[in-house]
């Protein structure tokens, strides 16, 4: 009752015109208001002079949001010493505290130069029927308005994820997917108005995750609520990371273990490593482009010896010391780089992407940002579809799908005796290629289904055409004269507990690997089982997350049976990395990590993982490491992040007894805030 009777005070300041607030006044009606002051911070905005109707959108959306609210602790409350001239335009900057900023789309999307010249009154009535109106924010769930505007996916690696999961895991995204990735900036817009939507009350743990995702998507809530056009340019980043190893770190996922995981396959090596890159975006109605590049410097890797080479050769059937990737690397690269086109909420594109498909967020085992991204067609569902009659009982649908080419591959196994044909100093030409979709559904909020497939198939010795497509679905698995390609099946679910919907989500990935419409028995499927706790006990800022894997399946005909193949000898990689899951071809293991939240964007986090391999793969072996992350926003365009990471192996073959390693990074990442063509 309080709050309202607050709101209803403002709304009367405002349209009078006369009155002053006062910091104590405030401070005994509203003692959870959020805090301005005369400037906002590190943006470089003013509030001077601001056109009519943007002020007046900019009051509606302060007030109705976080005027009647608790902010966070180390955020300031509402400072009063403004006059009713400050709060027509014609009168000081504003200033909101704290590490996240929450600003309306129509404060950030236009540049602010000229006066207004007259103050703005607003009835209080009217003010109070916007503020209970709740249909501005369905709109923007429906966002019905974009079914042809094009819009970029948010790469994988972006801070947006980890803040979408610990919204979700709260309960408040019941139209997201767990297991499809990435998204489109507009869906992510609308799965914003969505949290804002369900959360009843804004708290220390929501608040700060919602400012920082509203000032992150501006632009596109403007666009879904039609008051932007879908058009305009930006440099998204520019970033520099140094990266140091000290000891023998290990590069090599396919047979044994990587110090680095889930890094777009970037090289690296002992000693200095280092990257340099930049991204940017344009969106023209049904058109996106998306380019990201990078200068990579890696030092060399310590070379395997005589014996260890002998014996990889000899178990993946390869001519001995092929392709052992162990020199220097420097090189530009892209690292995604795609165009895009929207239609009726089908998104086409094509170019160099990554994709996460899967529940888990420390791997994933059938398609995960581990190696390098490939160049495919792809073919989305950005916004989850609604199905006809009775199938509506399935929830919203997503969908994803691609057809894309491998590369690095040297060699391949031809006819039915898979005889050997390649060489160590090209790649094939024409190189295999591989098709893949997923499926999801999700029939209540609190659990949802997935399904997602691949195929390796084609390429040199076999033509791509509709017949050897077509061949890739036959039931007669893969014991074939030809054999049809090698195939991979995963089936996942993502299911909030019962009693404490709001406090834990368990998910798991069942994987199964060649013939798997045939893989009837348990198994036969790999796994990583996992649980997400997004805030504990007592400990709202702190969140804690647990996930195995496993491929180390007990008898089973041939030993390294995931990832591996007769037909295509160097797997399910590209350019030597595995395209699933670190854990390996006979691993088991898994990751735990916890992190504090000092804001949406400010966070520290602690991680144990843990590889181990059968004795009966390469003699087997394991690796431990501890590692600490630190990421911290010092001001609203840069960015600073650090790792350390402590690492401890032992794979006999390697050489006798155990190793060590030390590595530590360091980034600079810069978000310029210069836009260009619409706002």
């Amino acid at each position: 009752m309080r709050s309202w009777i607050a709101v209803v005070l403002i709304a009367g300041i405002i349209s009078s015109g006369r009155a002053q607030i006062t910091a104590s006044a405030v401070g005994a009606e509203t003692s959870s208001a959020p805090q301005v002051q005369e400037e906002v911070d590190g943006l470089g905005i003013s509030l001077k002079s601001l056109p009519k109707n943007i002020w007046q959108d900019q009051q509606k959306l302060l007030m109705s949001r976080f005027y009647i609210h608790e902010w966070e602790r180390n955020s300031a409350v509402l400072k009063t010493n403004m006059s009713s001239k400050d709060l027509a335009g014609g009168g000081n900057l504003v200033r909101f505290e704290g590490n996240d900023n929450f600003l309306s789309h129509s404060l950030l999307g236009h540049a602010v130069d000229s006066e207004v010249g007259q103050s703005h009154s607003t009835d209080a009535n009217t003010v109070l029927r916007e503020l209970g109106d709740i249909e501005r924010e369905e709109d923007r769930e429906r966002s019905s308005g974009t079914g042809y505007k094009a819009s970029n996916y948010a790469p994988l690696d972006s801070w947006i994820y980890p803040v979408f999961d610990r919204l979700a895991a709260m309960g408040y995204l019941p139209t997201s997917t767990a297991t499809v990735r990435p998204w489109t900036r507009l869906e992510c817009a609308r799965l914003l108005a969505e949290a804002h939507d369900s959360i009843d009350e804004v708290d220390e743990t929501t608040g700060p995750l919602l400012a920082a995702l509203d000032l992150e998507f501006v632009h596109e809530t403007s666009v879904i609520d039609g008051t932007s056009r879908n058009t305009g340019a930006q440099v998204e980043s520019a970033y520099d990371r140094f990266t140091g190893i000290s000891g023998t770190p290990l590069r090599d996922g396919f047979h044994f273990g990587q110090t680095l995981v889930d890094d777009y396959g970037r090289p690296y090596g002992k000693g200095a490593n280092s990257i340099t890159g930049t991204s940017g975006r344009a969106e023209v109605g049904p058109l996106a482009f998306y380019i990201r590049g990078e200068y990579q410097y890696a030092s060399a890797m310590p070379a395997y010896s005589a014996e260890a080479q002998q014996t990889i050769a000899a178990y993946d059937g390869l001519p001995f010391g092929w392709n052992m990737r162990f020199g220097t690397t420097s090189r530009i690269r892209p690292i995604e780089a795609y165009a895009a086109l929207n239609l009726a909420n089908w998104q086409i594109s094509f170019g160099q992407q990554s994709l996460w498909w899967g529940p888990d967020r420390t791997t994933s085992l059938i398609l995960s940002n581990n190696a390098a991204a490939m160049p495919m067609l792809r073919l989305a569902r950005i916004k989850p579809a609604k199905m006809p009659g009775i199938l509506n009982l399935f929830g919203p649908v997503h969908f994803d799908a691609f057809f894309s080419r491998q590369g690095g591959v040297h060699y391949v196994g031809l006819g039915p005796t898979f005889t050997l044909y390649g060489s160590a100093s090209q790649p094939l030409t024409p190189p295999p290629y591989l098709w893949g979709l997923t499926l999801s559904i999700k029939p209540t909020r609190n659990f949802e289904m997935g399904f997602a497939h691949t195929t390796i198939f084609a390429g040199y010795g076999r033509p791509l055409n509709l017949s050897t497509f077509f061949h890739t679905f036959s039931p007669q698995g893969n014991g074939q004269e030809v054999d049809p390609g090698k195939r991979a099946t995963e089936f996942n679910f993502t299911y909030h507990v019962p009693g404490l919907r709001r406090s834990v989500v368990v998910y798991t990935e069942e994987f199964a690997w060649d013939d798997p419409i045939e893989g009837k028995f348990v198994a036969r499927y790999a796994m990583d089982p996992g649980i997400y706790i997004p805030r504990l006990p007592g400990l709202k800022k702190l969140d804690l997350r647990m996930e195995g894997a496993y491929t180390n399946l007990p008898k089973l005909a041939d030993q390294a049976y995931f990832y591996s193949n007769a037909h295509y000898p160097q797997g399910y990689t590209n350019y030597g990395q595995i395209l699933g899951s670190w854990i390996g071809r006979q691993g088991s293991g898994g990751q735990a990590s916890s992190s504090y939240w000092f804001s949406a964007r400010n966070k520290a986090t602690v991680s144990y993982r843990k590889m181990s391999a059968d004795k009966s793969f390469l003699q087997g072996g394991n690796m431990n490491d501890f590692s600490g992350n630190m990421t911290w926003l010092i001001r609203p365009e840069i960015e600073l992040s650090a790792m350390g990471q402590y690492e401890r192996w032992n794979f006999p073959l390697l050489g006798a007894g155990a190793k060590s390693n030390f590595t530590s990074t360091f980034e600079v990442r810069i978000f310029p805030k210069a836009r260009a063509g619409s706002e």
